[in-house]
C-alpha cells in the first residue's frame, strides 16, 4: 500500500522527519512550510530513493494547516481508498478533519507526531494485530458464555457444519471438527481447548483454528441477536399483558412469537391457546410491533 505523508513542518520541524530514511519506494512525502520556516536539514531534502516534494505557502495565520488539508483532499480524490494518508503534526485540530474523512468512507487517514521508523511501524502493527485478536476472542468467549443444552449443541453443530462445508472442508473433516467444538462449548477456556485438540488431529490446525473462530464469531453474533430479540419480547409482554388470562400463558405466548416464521403462524398458535376469538384478536393486534417484519397479513 502506498502511503502519503503530509508534514506540517512549522509544527514538527526536523524532529518529525528524523526517520524519513526508513521509508520505502511506496512512500511519498509532502512537506508544507512558509518562508519563515525553511530550515530543513539538507540530508533530509536529498534523501536517496524517497519521493519528497516541498510546498511553500503564503505567510498567514493557519496557512500551512489550510493548504495541507486542501492537498489531502486532492490526494484522496486522485488515489482513493487504496492508499494510506498520514498527517505528521502535533496539532490535534487535524483530528476533526481525519474524523470527517473516516466518516466519509476513508479509513486509512491518520495523524502521527513524527514519521515512525520501519521497526517502530512493524512493532505498532503487531501490537494492533494482537489487540484485534484479543478483542475478537473476547467477543467469541462472551457470546458463547452460557450452558449449552442438547438443543443448543445441535444448533451449534448444524451452524458449524454448514459453514465448514461452504469453506471447502469435506463432510468427514467437518464432522470431526464439529465434534471437537461441541465437546468444548461449555468449557471455561473453550478456545484453548478447541485449539489444542485441533493441533493434535490436523496438520493445518493453524488455518483451521482461524476458520473455526470466524464461524464461532458469526454464531455468537447470531445468538446475541436472538437473545436481544427475546429480551425485547419479554419486556413488551410485561408492559402490555398484565391480566391473569395472559400472564397464565406468558411462556406459551412468548414462544409462539419467537418461533413463528410468518404472521399466520402467530395467529394459529394463539388460536390453539385460546378458544375465545376476541382474546386472540386482542393479543394479535397488540403484538404487531413485534411481528411486523414477518411475512403475511
Amino acid at each position: 500500500m502506498e502511503t502519503f505523508y503530509l508534514i506540517d513542518f512549522e509544527n514538527v520541524h526536523n524532529e518529525g522527519l528524523e526517520n524519513i530514511g526508513s521509508l520505502s519506494n511506496n512512500d511519498h512525502v509532502h512537506i508544507f512550510s512558509t518562508e519563515n520556516a525553511l530550515n530543513i536539514r539538507m540530508d533530509i531534502v536529498f534523501s536517496k530513493g524517497i519521493d519528497i516534494q516541498g510546498h511553500i505557502v503564503p505567510v498567514h495565520k493557519q496557512s500551512v494547516d489550510m493548504h495541507l488539508v486542501s492537498y489531502l483532499g486532492h490526494l484522496l480524490g486522485i488515489n482513493g481508498k487504496q492508499c494510506s494518508y498520514v498527517i505528521v503534526s502535533k496539532d490535534t485540530d487535524y483530528d476533526n478533519i481525519i474524523k470527517f474523512w473516516k466518516e466519509e468512507g476513508y479509513p486509512n487517514v491518520f495523524r502521527k507526531q513524527a514519521i515512525l521508523s520501519n521497526e517502530k511501524q512493524q512493532k505498532k502493527a503487531a501490537q494492533q494485530t494482537q489487540i484485534t485478536m484479543q478483542t475478537a476472542n473476547g467477543k467469541i468467549s462472551a457470546g458463547m458464555a452460557y450452558d449449552f443444552s442438547g438443543n443448543d449443541k445441535s444448533k451449534l453443530n448444524l451452524f458449524m457444519q454448514h459453514d465448514l462445508i461452504v469453506m471447502g472442508y469435506t463432510s468427514n473433516e467437518a464432522n470431526k471438527i464439529c465434534k471437537i467444538v461441541v465437546a468444548h462449548c461449555n468449557d471455561e477456556h473453550m478456545l484453548n481447548g478447541i485449539h489444542n485438540d485441533l493441533r493434535k488431529d490436523f496438520d493445518n490446525y493453524s488455518k483451521l483454528y482461524e476458520d473455526v473462530k470466524e464461524i464461532l464469531g458469526k454464531f455468537a453474533f447470531s445468538k446475541s441477536k436472538v437473545a436481544k430479540h427475546e429480551s425485547q419480547v419479554r419486556s413488551f409482554f410485561g408492559q402490555h399483558f398484565r391480566k391473569k388470562i395472559y400472564v397464565d400463558m406468558k411462556e406459551e405466548i412468548i414462544s409462539i412469537i419467537l418461533n413463528a416464521q410468518t404472521r399466520q403462524q402467530v395467529n394459529n398458535g394463539l388460536l390453539k391457546l385460546y378458544s375465545d376469538g376476541k382474546v386472540v384478536k386482542h393479543i394479535y393486534q397488540t403484538v404487531q410491533p413485534l411481528i411486523h417484519d414477518l411475512p403475511g397479513k
